[in-house]
């Protein structure tokens, strides 16, 4: 006789007979893949790229197993973490196989010609954030010296975020200490601390991965408390430490765009998130904070649940039908999909397009994606029968953890080898100021990161020059990303003027702008002339430039953005969804502030100011909050819904 147990065990059964079926016939639907491993050699001729284009193996194993997160440092080299001990994290006090990795000397044909390893004896290492010492800038001023240089890192290792650092020069870290830590790790081990990103601003960004939770402390005394997915932001010295965005399942992957935006890949909920700061995002089960759920991209998910790696192409050395793309990787189907991103408004729109990249190989599993300074794209490969954490068991003997591969993708026209004697480090200080005026993000990054290193008194003079715009360009865009990328190294290094600053706030170009008023928001306090400012911006013509005005009020509450963000909101197209949820938390933000209720008077307001103060009221816990909503919804005729 069967009962509800052996009805349930029965369908199970008939289940797992139609996905064996399924998988006979297609290898990637199966969650532990039927075919065998391919050599390398014999892998990269199953990949299928837009025509101009080809694959190139960097490295594979046994020089690297089981990739994680990528990142380029100045000297062009790229860094890795590895995980050979994943699914199941070392006991305290036994040996750990897990390790970065440093690859470099990069031949015309992809394959790196040396690797060294960093650091080893680590526990499932992810995020890493690699960078120069500043006690190695001894005679690395000069073109074609060789400075002793030592690297600091700073990467994920069970259970802390680490400050790894090579002290003698050797290559290798000799010096070890907890930046923070412990952090949450015990309940899922791909649910972990990941995508280490050097924001514009000089902090690191973050992503927190499902179903853990974290408590990070900083040296300052701030603190967050972090469960399952989020994004976050910490000084690169532990000094402080904020929460970035609420919400996704479990992100993994973060990218910028040319105006700053960072954008997520995540699972579960939708593959590509533009960051609002402060935004919430969906998750499995949790509120928003009552203003709703930030805005979405695309609405498609690319047929998956796991989505690892994003980059946004904004290089004009790709083909312009690239331009404006974003790539992630499926490590679910095996592919890296790409969407055409177009702007209604300030909101950035997901079209989804054919595949970048395909394979027969159903092994291959893209878990992260960087664009190199080269102009490459490149390609960590978990390579595996198995990428499922949760759709097979984590005991299933199948997992390989003896495989592992690098790519890069380029195209056929030049072969995008680096430039013959790129090094960050070795350039003068006029050549990296040059390399500001770079289309290519990474170059573009990390030249601002050396020249906030070693700007001397010089270089801060020639640096002001170019955020005032007195240089000579020879196009619109080496303007903007010179003046951006000074006024960005300025700010970071705390030497950029008032005036400088507030001209390039009402600047020509968006770009500048837009940049300009980021770097307003982050001032703690403002003078008047900033408020002003920030306040001139807001019913700009240009979405871009209200919306980042509109992000830096929510930063800086005062009665008197009140109306002025009232006034923007009842502007704003409904269709620029981004910018009225910014308008929106902006506005919110200026009641939050004790007496903000009280500023608005006795008098009836206009129904149209009143509708628009209850919508985000409703997320502002206090009395005077819910005073006022109490009233509203007495004298309103509110739906019902509402």
């Amino acid at each position: 006789m069967f009962n509800r147990y052996s009805i349930s065990f029965a369908f199970l059964a008939v289940v797992a007979c139609a996905a064996l079926a399924l998988a006979a016939e297609d290898p990637f639907a199966a969650g532990v893949r039927t075919t065998e491993p391919l050599a390398p050699a014999e892998q990269q001729k199953t990949f299928k790229l837009p025509p101009g284009f080809e694959i190139q193996l960097i490295a594979a194993e046994p020089d690297l197993r089981k990739p994680m997160n990528m990142a380029f440092d100045a000297s062009g080299r790229l860094w890795i973490t590895e995980s050979r001990e994943y699914p199941f994290a070392a006991k305290p006090g036994e040996p750990s196989r897990d390790s970065i990795r440093i690859f470099s000397d990069f031949g015309p044909n992809g394959r790196a010609g040396k690797m060294t390893v960093f650091a080893d004896g680590l526990n499932i290492p992810i995020g890493l954030y690699p960078f120069r010492s500043p006690s190695s800038l001894t005679n690395a001023v000069t073109r074609g010296a060789k400075p002793a240089l030592t690297w600091k890192c700073i990467a994920w290792s069970i259970p802390n975020i680490w400050l790894m650092e090579d002290t003698d020069g050797d290559g290798k870290a000799d010096k070890r200490e907890v930046l923070f830590g412990p952090l949450g790790w015990e309940k899922d081990t791909h649910g972990n601390q990941a995508s280490f990103r050097r924001g514009l601003d000089g902090w690191i960004y973050a992503t927190h991965g499902f179903n853990n939770t974290s408590t990070f402390k900083a040296k300052d005394g701030s603190s967050i408390t972090i469960n399952s997915g989020n994004t976050y932001r910490f000084r690169p010295d532990g000094s402080r430490v904020e929460q970035h965005t609420w919400g996704q399942v479990n992100p993994f992957g973060m990218c910028m765009d040319p105006l700053g935006n960072f954008y997520t890949a995540d699972c579960h909920s939708s593959p590509i998130y533009q960051l609002v700061r402060g935004g919430y995002y969906p998750s499995f089960g949790k509120p928003h904070d009552g203003l709703g759920y930030a805005p979405t991209v695309i609405q498609h998910s690319h047929g998956s649940t796991a989505i690892g790696g994003i980059v946004y192409l904004s290089d004009p050395g790709w083909p312009p039908e690239f331009r404006d793309n974003i790539l992630v990787g499926n490590v679910m189907t095996s592919r890296l999909n790409r969407d055409q991103i177009t702007f209604n408004g300030s909101s950035p729109k997901g079209k989804e397009l054919a595949d970048f990249l395909t394979t027969t190989d159903p092994w291959f599993r893209p878990v992260d994606l960087q664009y190199g300074p080269d102009g490459a794209l490149y390609i960590a490969d978990f390579y595996n029968r198995i990428i499922g954490h949760y759709e097979v068991p984590l005991t299933h003997p199948g997992r390989d953890r003896e495989r592992g591969r690098l790519w890069r993708v380029v195209h056929r026209k030049d072969q995008l080898a680096l430039p013959k004697g790129f090094n960050i480090v070795t350039a003068s200080s006029d050549e990296l100021i040059s390399n500001l005026m770079s289309r290519n993000p990474t170059r573009h990054s990390l030249a601002m990161s050396e020249l906030e290193l070693r700007a001397d008194a010089r270089t801060i003079d020639t640096l002001k020059q170019a955020a005032r715009g007195l240089w000579h360009f020879r196009q619109r865009d080496d303007r903007d990303g010179l003046m951006t990328g000074a006024l960005w190294v300025l700010h970071r290094r705390g030497v950029l003027d008032s005036e400088t600053l507030l001209n390039a706030a009402s600047d020509r170009d968006t770009a500048v702008r837009v940049h300009a008023l980021r770097i307003l928001a982050e001032i703690t306090v403002w003078k008047p002339a900033a408020a002003r400012a920030v306040l001139d911006a807001l019913p700009a013509a240009d979405p871009f430039v209200q919306r980042a005005a509109a992000e830096a009020l929510g930063l800086h509450p005062d009665a008197a953005h009140v109306a002025p963000l009232l006034a923007a909101l009842r502007a704003a197209p409904a269709a620029d969804a981004h910018l009225v949820y910014v308008l929106r938390r902006a506005l919110r933000e200026q009641f939050r502030a004790p007496g903000a209720f009280a500023n608005l008077g006795d008098k009836p307001l206009p129904e149209a100011e009143a509708r628009a103060i209850a919508d985000v009221a409703a997320s502002v816990a206090t009395p005077d909050a819910a005073a006022f909503l109490f009233r509203h919804i007495r004298s309103a005729n509110e739906p019902t819904e509402t």
